[in-house]
């Protein structure tokens, strides 16, 4: 999780340099710039942020690095998330940044990296929430309809790629694969994250899955894995220009990429206490418009238990990111964000269990 990047930029500049030139432009002298680095973004790694010329053309460029000190997954793989993008981008109408190349020695940068052309435009913000403040929020009506159907549009084409055409076949037998390989991985997580600690929450959501889990298992197609609003970037005409961070991908059912969506808008609402942007559809209205996108029936009993899902992955996630901050000074000691943040409080609602102890934390202006 990158909640303060550590990069040197003049140290990074004389790396990026090597790497391109070992990937991209051997023969050519290759000068890196303008290098980057927020010191704060998303929660999964670093991201470098610089301009490359070789052969005399200057190029816009990406590096995302992943992490190499305390994270907020157990484990990464850059290689296969830079495969799948790459794929996506030869074999579906799925805007997503050109892949340059893959760096697996982590000598270069302290950990792998991978590196991509930079889109430019704009994405919803997750700190502060977009709907709290920001451009979107400033958007009417009518201009937030507009962002929201060229968003989920998107899903709807990610779970269109054909699989075995983009060359993906071997991610039905990855071991994330499918609901039991995902139920596995993130009780196997949680264990990680919380490292013996109490988390009656969601403890007690994980025995609600698993005892609810579904009969069928439905169609399993591409998931993006993170698939929300905050993980597009827009142009100026507010359509999709690139779909981001492919961390979480998997081949799985629909509903597990639909109840990450449904959950995510949930949270930045209800979850934060933010009312519903007006332009915005329900979540029903979202379900039916995805159904018609797909040219699929969606059951929205079933979408409704991967939002459960959802919630509960999420609040792993939150458990792990209340030690890190702590861990990192950016929360005292004994902080309850591990337990108490919106995630955990929302989840605890849609099963009608008790409401998690502590004051409601999270890592909204906390980095």
């Amino acid at each position: 999780m990158a909640l303060q990047n550590q990069t040197d930029p003049q140290w990074a500049a004389g790396q990026l340099t090597e790497a391109i030139t070992r990937h991209v432009s051997p023969t050519s002298a290759v000068e890196v710039t303008g290098v980057t680095i927020p010191r704060s973004n998303g929660m999964s790694g670093e991201t470098v942020l610089f301009d490359a010329t070789w052969d005399g053309d200057q190029h816009a460029l990406v590096a995302r690095v992943q992490p190499s000190g305390p994270a907020v997954f157990p484990r990464y793989d850059l290689q296969l998330e830079f495969d799948v993008m790459r794929a996506v981008g030869e074999h579906s109408s799925v805007p997503v940044p050109r892949m340059l190349f893959s760096e697996p020695d982590a000598a270069l940068l302290g950990a792998p990296f991978i590196v991509m052309e930079r889109v430019s435009g704009r994405v919803p913000s997750d700190d502060p929430p977009h709907t709290t403040e920001g451009w979107v929020l400033r958007l009417t009506p009518e201009r937030q309809a507009t962002l929201y159907e060229n968003a989920l549009s998107q899903v709807a084409a990610i779970h269109a790629v054909d699989i075995d055409a983009a060359g993906l076949a071997k991610l039905r037998d990855h071991p994330e694969a499918g609901f039991d390989g995902q139920l596995r991985f993130w009780e196997n997580t949680f264990a990680w994250a919380a490292n013996g600690e109490s988390n009656p929450t969601v403890e007690q959501a994980l025995a609600w899955i698993r005892e609810h889990r579904p009969t069928s298992s439905g169609s399993e197609v591409l998931n993006w894995g993170d698939a929300r609003i905050g993980n597009i970037i827009f142009d100026d005409q507010l359509r999709a220009a690139a779909v981001l961070d492919w961390e979480m991908l998997s081949v799985s059912p629909r509903e597990l990429d639909l109840g990450w969506w449904q959950f995510l808008q949930r949270y930045y609402t209800e979850g934060i206490g933010a009312p519903p942007l007006p332009g915005f559809p329900t979540a029903q209205q979202t379900l039916a418009r995805y159904s018609e996108l797909a040219g699929v029936a969606v059951d929205h009993g079933l979408v409704a238990f991967y939002e459960v899902f959802a919630a509960t992955r999420l609040s792993i996630l939150m458990h792990r990111a209340g030690n890190m901050m702590v861990e990192a000074g950016l929360l005292p000691p004994g902080a309850p964000m591990r337990i108490s943040n919106p995630a955990s409080q929302t989840l605890a609602r849609l099963l009608d269990l008790p409401a998690p102890e502590g004051e409601t934390q999270s890592f909204v202006g906390n980095r």
